[in-house]
């Protein structure tokens, strides 16, 4: 990603051609955040505002059509603005060759009613991006400046201070060859001095202007990606190919293209249509913003999605360990409940051979009569109480057992549930998008799982009801849940009660509902084949999968949304199909 000279160039053509030449004026200024500007204008058609940020890796400049929150208080650089810039008129902009700053220059009247200029110097360069407000130029041509969004006092850069008072100097030039002031000759020597290296990695390096992009596509276009076996030609074509590129920078012919990945996805973007590329796709824009706006949306949508993945992630993953450790405690508390029946026929050996027992013994060994083999079993005794204490004794652990057993069964079915939960919300994470990620952060909110918002009033539960909808191929549609909450709100609220209902067995998977009273068999595998590929085992063969009709679902109570039980169900054994997979996910709705 490379927001560079050139497509600066093609921001700046587009400002000159809406704002500027309809002399458009500033109504109102917002700073988003310590990086982030909005500047909005009237006496123009165009409607959204101008974009200014200086994020090390977002940083850019273009005509928005993007809805932002305001801030409710606005920072002392954005007062400052509004104090110099509140309607004044966009007059004329300047880029300096090849370089990523951009000075915006206004028309302003001061507070004695006269007219200045006020500038904002927008300078791109990664983390050491700044915008810095200056004020009327003096006589000799330099401007003071009155404010910068990011200051940088003396004692962080003694050579170029961009402080209030101070005089303001653009960023130092790059030590790198200027193109406009190079000659073939020149070009040539230090193309022979390179010998060896990579092509494109030469030209980022020595020329002024190109991004790694804009490098490699000019060796590229020279079928040169490394500089060996030079010959006058290739030379020559390398050259030839270079001015091409930089011609394009000189006569604003710009081409907004977004490279796309195999998914569709936005690699990176340029303004000059290339013809090589590593990328498989790319779109062409009539508009630089607004490839922009696309995207940076994009971008910020899929970091956002990895940061609220993490979260989630991190605190399903915690919980489940949690459970995990709880049920194998409660596996091992459920086995020595399993004891009971040997207290039980301890306590009546014990009775059945009281005459037999020596007073204080320690143990005893009678014949156990139970086992049908007339084996001999060791009892433990107290030898502080008689026989008939310790028969007592173990029939009072007998029932203590007993009691354990059918608690710790109840809390072990509730302990699986609640991993059944968990495992299907971390499956469902892995396949949704942003908003879904959102729906299932409140699920886990209102769960317990994670902290809830402080809100200032409580809101009436929602369910963003927006499942995936396939039309089968004898017209009957499938609905299919992509969450928990939709899952429940699916089964609970939307099915009927004739409707069929299909989930994979014993995994995290969608829940399934045909709009079929008498559903056929070819519906049914059809179904069964789309829960299989929601599910944990879309990639297994021989899925199983249950299905009956929603009467018989029924949700458990106390237990987490999407967590049912179901009877008078039958299953299906399905292998996914590609083709047949295919030809159904197209008829896709939502």
């Amino acid at each position: 990603m490379a927001f560079d000279a050139f497509v600066l160039g093609a921001v700046a053509t587009e400002i000159e051609e809406k704002l500027i030449k309809p002399g458009a004026a500033i109504s109102k200024i917002y700073q988003l955040n310590p990086t982030d500007l909005l500047l909005f204008f009237k006496g123009t058609k165009q409607k959204g505002p101008l974009f200014l940020s200086i994020h090390a890796q977002k940083g850019r400049i273009n005509l928005t059509e993007r809805r932002y929150a305001h801030p409710a208080s606005p920072p002392a650089f954005c007062m400052l603005l509004r104090k110099h810039l509140i309607n004044g008129i966009i007059v004329s902009l300047e880029q300096p060759p090849l370089e990523r700053v951009l000075y915006l220059n206004f028309s302003v009247i001061n507070e004695n009613g006269k007219e200045v200029q006020k500038t904002l110097a927008a300078e791109i360069m990664g983390r050491h991006s700044n915008i810095i407000l200056l004020n009327n130029p003096d006589t000799e041509g330099k401007q003071t400046i009155l404010g910068a969004i990011k200051p940088v006092p003396p004692s962080i850069n003694r050579f170029r201070t961009l402080m209030p008072h101070h005089t303001y100097f653009p960023p130092p030039v790059q030590e790198k060859l200027h193109p406009f002031a190079l000659n073939y000759e020149s070009f040539r020597q230090e193309l022979r001095m390179s010998e060896g290296k990579p092509a494109g990695r030469f030209l980022l390096e020595n020329i002024q202007g190109l991004s790694s992009l804009l490098a490699q596509e000019i060796a590229a276009r020279a079928n040169k990606p490394l500089l060996e076996n030079l010959t006058e030609d290739s030379t020559r074509l390398l050259w030839a190919r270079m001015q091409g590129i930089f011609q394009i920078y000189g006569e604003k012919k710009w081409a907004p293209v977004l490279l796309l990945d195999d998914l569709g996805h936005p690699l990176d973007y340029t303004v000059i249509n290339p013809a090589e590329t590593a990328a498989k796709y790319k779109r062409g824009y009539s508009s630089i913003s607004e490839l922009l706006d696309d995207y940076y949306d994009y971008r910020e949508r899929a970091e956002a999605k990895e940061r609220l993945y993490s979260l989630l992630s991190r605190q399903v993953e915690q919980s489940l360990k949690k459970c995990r450790s709880k049920e194998k405690k409660q596996l091992l508390e459920l086995e020595k409940s399993k004891e009971a029946d040997y207290y039980r026929k301890c306590g009546e050996l014990i009775l059945t051979n009281l005459k037999h027992i020596p007073p204080k013994a320690n143990e005893i060994y009678p014949v156990d009569i139970y086992s049908g083999q007339d084996e001999k079993i060791k009892i433990e005794l107290d030898p502080r109480i008689s026989p008939s204490q310790n028969a007592q004794r173990y029939f009072k652990k007998y029932r203590k057992a007993r009691q354990g057993e059918k608690k710790i069964s109840g809390t072990l079915e509730g302990t699986q549930n609640e991993i059944a939960y968990l495992e299907s919300v971390l499956y469902f994470m892995d396949k949704n998008n942003l908003q879904a990620l959102l729906e299932i952060k409140e699920e886990l909110e209102e769960a317990g799982y994670l902290p809830p918002k402080n809100k200032p009033y409580p809101r009436e539960k929602t369910v963003s009801f927006n499942p995936t909808i396939i039309t089968a191929s004898s017209g009957e549609e499938i609905y299919i849940g992509r969450n928990n909450r939709q899952n429940a709100y699916l089964v609970g609220h939307f099915a009927s009660k004739t409707d069929l209902w299909l989930h994979v067995k014993d995994m995290p998977g969608a829940h399934v509902i045909v709009k079929a009273a008498n559903p056929h068999a070819d519906l049914i595998k059809e179904a069964a084949l789309l829960a299989a590929h929601f599910s944990r085992g879309a990639h297994s063969s021989n899925v199983p999968v249950d299905y009956t009709i929603v009467k018989y679902i029924q949700r458990i109570p106390g237990a987490k949304p999407g967590i049912v039980t179901y009877k008078n169900y039958r299953t299906i054994y399905v292998t996914p199909d590609e083709k047949i997979l295919y030809s159904l996910l197209k008829q896709h709705r939502q």
